[in-house]
């Protein structure tokens, strides 16, 4: 999930009403192609965030996945903007036409504090309600970040999630995407590592997956922003 990075992007580069990216990553552990389209949209009431992910390999699309994001800014403190949010994920994979959803259905709900600062960083924490269709209520937290390094055209940036999980016999799922880049104008060009605990999206055919393991997955990727 890149929850809301675009929206760090655009509030620390851009401060826009309105931005747009678009991204191709290579993961070299599943050997395939990720494209990536983010929108983020800030208004007076708060903002909207989408982005849409589309995997290919040597035989095609292999899936799909989305998610949609509405704050509400309720108040601002003196940490940052104090936001209620309301979010939808969804996605598609082939074994899906065999009668089963591999990417759950899900809707989360919360608040949000937005625009922290810690010194050069950006951050980002919310705490959410997590609804998987046909599951147990669990939860969600999460954090992201933007750092610019100073004086050069690096950036570091990310988000961590932690939330309860009902797949196998683990409680809890953590996952991180930790990104390192180069931005020349509106172009970035960096590496991404997908490290994960208990997801089971960190499945590749070499290595299968199992609950209680560590994944790490790199990538490299380039961006524009429009």
């Amino acid at each position: 999930m890149r929850l809301l990075l675009a929206c760090l992007l655009a509030h620390s580069v851009w401060a826009a009403d309105t931005y747009v990216n678009g991204q191709l990553h290579r993961d070299f552990d599943r050997e395939a192609f990720t494209s990536t389209v983010e929108i983020w949209s800030g208004d007076k009431l708060g903002s909207s965030f989408l982005f849409a992910d589309f995997d290919f390999a040597a035989t095609g699309q292999t899936q799909s996945y989305f998610e949609v994001s509405r704050h509400f800014r309720i108040a601002r403190t003196q940490w940052g903007h104090f936001n209620v949010t309301v979010q939808y994920n969804d996605g598609v994979t082939p074994a899906d036409g065999f009668g089963s959803k591999t990417i759950p259905r899900t809707l989360l709900g919360g608040v949000a504090l937005t625009e922290l600062k810690l010194g050069a960083t950006l951050l980002e924490v919310q705490a959410l309600l997590r609804q998987e269709f046909a599951a147990d209520l669990g939860w969600q937290l999460t954090a992201v970040w933007f750092t610019p390094i100073k004086r050069t055209p690096f950036e570091f940036l990310g988000y961590v999630d932690w939330n309860s999980n009902e797949y196998g016999d683990q409680p809890v799922s953590i996952q991180a995407e930790p990104q390192f880049q180069y931005r020349w104008k509106q172009v970035a060009v960096g590496a991404e590592c997908e490290i994960s605990r208990n997801f089971a999206g960190a499945y590749t055919e070499a290595d299968g997956y199992e609950t209680g393991k560590w994944y790490v997955h790199p990538t490299v990727f380039i961006r524009y922003d429009l």
